[in-house]
């Protein structure tokens, strides 16, 4: 009987050190995206995504870029997306893109990073800027006057 009793306050003695152990930890604090990265209905709507860009020197900057023909473009850089390269943070699109790579990094597929290509040289060709050819004042001085010579030697010169 005695025995028993001793196991019990032993038991006892262990159950209030775990309790005790267990209140004195803290907890780890939830991860929360910033501000600057979180998606509003309105986003949403048109297109955006929240992408996790890890830069060169390993350091992680979050985002919310549109998706435009396919592809994101990250300080001048343009990075091509696949449906499948989209995962999901609190029921939003989330993107994880290395700064140095042409396609998302995805756990779930392979390492090739040849698909994106014709998307990128496509939002190249729609990016760029076209500026028309502007004729020169003086150019344009100088036809008006050959244009006036001529006319006049038309109407009024041509005595012979």
């Amino acid at each position: 009987m005695e025995e028993e009793k001793t196991s019990i306050r032993d038991e006892l003695k262990e159950m209030r050190q775990l309790l005790a152990e267990g209140v004195n930890k803290k907890k780890p604090k939830a991860f929360r995206l910033p501000l600057r990265a979180k998606l509003s209905k309105g986003k949403l709507k048109k297109g955006y995504v929240t992408v996790q860009v890890i830069d060169d020197n390993k350091g992680i900057n979050f985002v919310r870029e549109p998706i435009i023909d396919g592809t994101i473009k990250l300080d001048g850089t343009f990075h091509a997306i696949e449906e499948y390269d989209i995962l999901n943070y609190q029921g939003k699109p989330f993107i994880i893109q290395p700064k140095s790579k042409l396609n998302p990094y995805n756990p779930l597929e392979g390492k090739h990073e040849t698909y994106g290509q014709k998307y990128i040289m496509a939002r190249m060709e729609g990016d760029k800027i076209i500026t028309k050819k502007q004729i020169g004042w003086g150019i344009s001085i100088l036809g008006l006057i050959i244009g006036v010579v001529i006319i006049y030697a038309v109407f009024f010169g041509g005595g012979a």
